[in-house]
């Protein structure tokens, strides 16, 4: 029986050996819906191609071209058809590198050629799968015309662009229904520097709807621009440090660095995108006013000292948008970095709950600017909330300085009333009635238990639209808490409880004015 079984075994192998090789080259040859390039002609051992692989693409109407292991040197670049009914999808082997010794417009052109006004209802994806693209001498690795709805991008690897890596813009030649639909999914992108002005994803207006999954986009000074909404991301990693041959200027020089730029109204949904060692992660345009939902979103720098802000608002403008963040991870690398460095109007008049930042953890509390508002949308909507940290977190605190006035928090310019109390344990305890417009603030303080042996004294100072209150002791270690009677909105407390916050953290070089 033993020797029936091994028999069989050789002769399936046997046969495997004979016909498989037979078979593969009925499927990838003449005939067949998938074309082999090399068998037409088309060289792969880096000499230079001509018109010949587009005159090949225009044969192969509705069938695949596949290109095998080795180097393609365009000499134009490589177009494939508008018209879905002549959808020519790519296939290219893991190892096949397509590059250029030419300056050109860029390698892959998808959807410039058969310009005439397709059947919408036989729409189906054009497929452009594996390879490695050398960026460095085209504007554009891979263009995508947007009008052509449902192009698949998958697991191509782009590198050293000096410019776009992936650019989906429209022609002018038709009108489209205003979504691309395009899919890009385990994309590598490698730029030449974070110095200069390359983008490794470039999204035009007319182009909504597009779907980024699994992609790494690294060593661009911008990791992804739009100009049109109703993308989704997922699992999307942006590391914008590095160089690789552009221009370096060392760490200063990543300063400018955007992750995701948004120059458009309408939705996006960012899921699982980690901005690692970006200087801005998500950076809105000041005349834009989308709504963005951001869930498992991350922000790290393995550089100590980097990172301007999560959240970014050109210009600060005041128009309001959208921003919702849950279940988000903000590791502070800088002091004086701000999660929400947006205008301050945005923020005070939202009344329709436009910004939200629910469980989220935050790690260097202490490091974030004294005007960053994320601390003021945890406790928004409570009624009363104690604004201090419980005393086993104080340990940390050095005894105040007679003669220092320290940082109790600051209040918002707002047309609405602020009462605060200010609990000083057994020295006592003050309530502040405060209403700070754009005038002189106006403050009512009345004490509501008298020390207990103890001297201290309130003062304030009015910065920009901020007005900083500030306490001074006259010994020893104090926890003071404040409370926010009425939890309008317009009070927000200092970044961090294991320290004492001084007026020059907030920019303060002025003397108060005293209140009691």
């Amino acid at each position: 029986m033993k020797e029936k079984k091994y028999g069989l075994i050789i002769l399936c192998g046997f046969l495997l050996y004979t016909f498989l090789p037979l078979w593969a080259g009925k499927r990838v040859g003449e005939g067949s819906d998938i074309v082999s390039v090399i068998k037409h002609g088309i060289q792969n051992d880096g000499t230079v191609i001509g018109p010949e692989l587009n005159e090949l693409v225009t044969r192969s109407y509705g069938k695949t071209l596949y290109f095998p292991a080795g180097t393609y040197n365009l000499s134009e670049p490589v177009v494939l058809p508008y018209d879905y009914t002549k959808n020519v999808n790519i296939l290219f082997d893991k190892n096949a590198l397509i590059k250029t010794d030419l300056p050109m417009e860029a390698l892959l052109k998808v959807g410039y050629s058969e310009m005439t006004t397709p059947d919408v209802t036989h729409r189906r994806f054009s497929y452009i799968e594996g390879g490695m693209f050398y960026c460095y001498n085209v504007e554009n690795g891979i263009m995508v015309n947007g009008l052509k709805q449902l192009v698949s991008l998958k697991s191509i690897s782009l590198f050293k662009g000096r410019n776009t890596h992936i650019r989906i813009s429209v022609t002018d030649d038709f009108r489209g229904t205003g979504s691309s639909d395009t899919k890009i999914d385990n994309v590598t992108i490698q730029g030449i520097s974070s110095n200069e002005e390359v983008y490794g994803i470039y999204i035009d207006q007319a182009c909504c709807d597009c779907k980024i999954s699994n992609t790494f986009i690294y060593s661009t000074k911008y990791g992804l621009v739009t100009k049109s909404a109703g993308h989704i991301l997922n699992n999307l990693h942006i590391l914008s440090m590095h160089t690789t041959g552009g221009l370096d200027l060392g760490v200063k020089g990543f300063r400018s660095t955007e992750g995701i730029r948004v120059e458009a109204d309408g939705f996006f949904i960012f899921n699982e995108v980690y901005y690692d060692t970006v200087d801005r992660g998500i950076v809105v345009a000041a005349d834009r006013n989308p709504t963005l939902v951001l869930d498992k979103n991350i922000f790290y720098s393995y550089l100590p000292d980097f990172g301007t802000s999560f959240l970014y608002r050109d210009h600060k403008a005041a128009a309001p948008f959208q921003a919702k963040m849950s279940n988000c991870i903000i590791e502070v690398a800088k002091q004086g970095y701000k999660i929400f460095d947006v205008s301050s109007e945005a923020i005070k008049n939202d009344v329709e709950g436009n910004f939200s930042f629910v469980n989220c953890a935050m790690r260097n509390s202490h490091l974030l600017s004294p005007f960053d508002f994320s601390l003021m949308q945890r406790i928004r909507g409570k009624r009363y909330d104690v604004l201090s940290a419980p005393e086993q977190a104080t340990s940390g605190l050095q005894a105040v300085d007679s003669l220092q006035w320290y940082v109790l928090g600051a209040v918002f310019v707002s047309p609405y009333r602020n009462l605060l109390k200010l609990d000083l344990a057994k020295d006592g305890m003050v309530e502040l009635d405060l209403l700070f417009t754009r005038e002189k603030p106006e403050i009512h303080s009345r004490m509501l238990r008298s020390p207990d042996g103890t001297s201290f004294q309130l003062g304030y100072v009015v910065k920009d639209e901020y007005c900083i209150l500030l306490l001074r002791m006259s010994r020893g270690r104090v926890y003071p808490t404040i409370c926010d009677v009425l939890g309008n909105g317009c009070f927000f407390a200092t970044p961090s409880k294991d320290r004492y916050y001084k007026p020059e953290d907030y920019g303060v070089n002025q003397n108060p004015v005293i209140l009691h």
